[in-house]
C-alpha cells in the first residue's frame, strides 16, 4: 500500500476496535476513580463496539459538555465532553488527526504537543536569553510580550472550518472536527452575530481536538515572525520576541496585531517593549537577563501565597481526618516540581520551613532537578 493510501487510511484504523479501545485506556488515565470512565474501562470491549456501530451507520452525535469554571491562574469557562466523545477524539488524535494539525508546526510553539510542554517553552527562553547575550557579551536587549484577548470565545469557527479543510488528509474526519468545532454555542445576542463579519465564533476550553485547532490556527504567524525574528516563541496565544534591536520587537508587534486582525481577533499588548535586563513574565515566570549572561528565573508571586494558603486548609482537613499525610506529601511534591524552576534555593527553603511549622514534621519529597541549558534536559 502506497503512502497516499495509508493516509487515506487513517478514518479507518480510527474506527477500529484496537484503536477504540486503546483511546479509552488512555482517556482513563487521571480519572479511573469516577464511575463513568471505570465502567467504560471494565467493559471496554462492548462500548468500544457500541461506539463503532453507531459511527459506521452515522448514529453518532457530539453531546455538549459540561460548563464548569477554571478559578486560577485566571477565572475562565471550560466545557467538559463527554466521555465517549473524549474516546472518539483521542481515537482520531492517534491516527491522523493530530500529525496533520502539527505537522507544519514552527519548533517553539511548545502548547499541547507530544514532548513539549511548559519546561520546553521555559528552556527556549533561556536559550534565547543567553543567544540574544552572546551576540556582543551584553544584557542589553528588547522583548514584547503579546496575547490574544479571549482567545477561545473570539475563535471566529469559519477559520477552523477551512484550516480543517486545508491540511487533514483523511476527508471522512472533517464532519465530526467541524462538529467539534462549532459546538460551542456563541453567548452573544443574535443581531450581534450577524453584523459579525466573521460569523459565530467560540470553542470550548477543555476539548483535545479544540486545544490542537488553537495550537495550529495561528501558525502562518509564527512562520511569518521566523523570517526576520529568529527568537520568537508562541504558547497557545502567548506571543514572545526578543531581540538586540528594538525596531525588530516593533515590526513584530506590528505584524502579529496586523495577522491577528485579518483572521478577527484582538492583540493586547500586555507590557510594550520592555528591556531584557529589567525582567518579563512569561507563563507566570519572571525571567531576568543580567550583565553576566546569567538567565535569573522567579515564579510569580500569587505561586507560594497560594500554596501557604492550600497547605493551612489541609493541616485543617488532615485534624478533621478528611485526608492523609500521604495526600499532604504528594500535593507537596507536586508543589516543588513546580518551585524547582526557581534559580537558587530561597523558595523552597522558605516553604519547607512554613511546611515544617504548620505540620510539626519535616517535609518529605524527592528533589526535582531542571536542567534548562541545551536542547534535551537529560545533558
Amino acid at each position: 500500500m502506497g503512502g497516499d493510501d495509508q493516509r487515506m487510511a487513517q478514518y479507518d484504523d480510527a474506527i477500529s476496535m484496537n484503536e477504540l479501545v486503546r483511546a479509552i485506556r488512555e482517556c482513563r488515565s487521571g480519572v479511573s476513580y469516577k464511575d463513568g470512565p471505570t465502567d467504560w474501562y471494565m467493559h471496554s470491549l462492548m462500548k468500544a463496539y457500541t461506539l463503532k456501530t453507531d459511527l459506521l451507520k452515522g448514529r453518532y452525535r457530539l453531546r455538549p459538555g459540561n460548563r464548569v469554571q477554571i478559578y486560577r491562574p485566571k477565572r475562565r469557562e471550560a466545557i467538559a465532553p463527554w466521555f465517549k466523545d473524549r474516546v472518539w477524539q483521542r481515537a482520531m488524535c492517534n491516527n491522523g488527526v493530530y500529525d496533520d494539525l502539527t505537522r507544519s508546526l514552527v519548533y517553539d510553539n511548545s502548547a499541547c504537543q507530544k514532548g513539549k510542554g511548559t519546561e520546553q517553552a521555559i528552556r527556549r527562553t533561556v536559550a534565547m536569553l543567553h543567544s540574544v547575550y552572546m551576540e556582543d557579551g551584553t544584557n542589553e536587549g528588547y522583548g514584547i510580550h503579546l496575547d490574544v484577548k479571549k482567545y477561545f470565545p473570539s475563535t471566529p469557527h469559519r477559520e477552523i472550518v477551512m484550516m480543517d479543510e486545508s491540511i487533514i488528509t483523511d476527508d471522512r474526519f472533517l464532519p465530526y472536527l467541524r462538529e467539534i468545532a462549532v459546538s460551542a454555542k456563541d453567548q452573544r445576542p443574535e443581531d450581534v452575530i450577524a453584523a459579525d463579519p466573521f460569523g459565530s465564533r467560540g470553542t470550548g476550553l477543555g476539548s483535545q481536538i479544540n486545544q490542537l485547532h488553537q495550537v495550529a490556527l495561528l501558525n502562518r504567524i509564527d512562520h511569518e515572525l521566523k523570517t526576520f525574528c529568529h527568537h520568537s516563541q508562541r504558547y497557545m496565544d502567548d506571543f514572545q520576541v526578543v531581540d538586540k534591536d528594538r525596531s525588530v520587537c516593533e515590526r513584530a508587534r506590528d505584524t502579529i496585531v496586523a495577522m491577528l486582525e485579518e483572521r478577527g481577533f484582538t492583540c493586547t499588548d500586555k507590557t510594550g517593549i520592555f528591556r531584557l535586563k529589567d525582567g518579563f513574565y512569561f507563563l507566570r515566570k519572571r525571567f531576568v537577563l543580567t550583565g553576566t549572561g546569567k538567565v535569573i528565573i522567579k515564579l510569580h508571586p500569587s505561586v507560594p501565597r497560594y500554596e501557604r494558603q492550600t497547605l493551612a486548609g489541609m493541616k485543617d482537613a488532615l485534624d478533621r481526618g478528611e485526608i492523609t499525610m500521604d495526600a499532604v506529601h504528594n500535593h507537596y511534591q507536586a508543589f516543588i516540581s513546580q518551585a524547582s524552576y526557581a534559580t537558587g534555593g530561597g523558595l523552597i527553603r522558605d516553604m519547607d520551613r512554613f511546611y515544617t511549622i504548620t505540620f510539626r514534621q519535616k517535609p518529605q519529597y524527592k528533589p526535582v532537578r531542571r536542567h534548562l541549558y541545551g536542547h534535551h534536559q537529560e545533558r
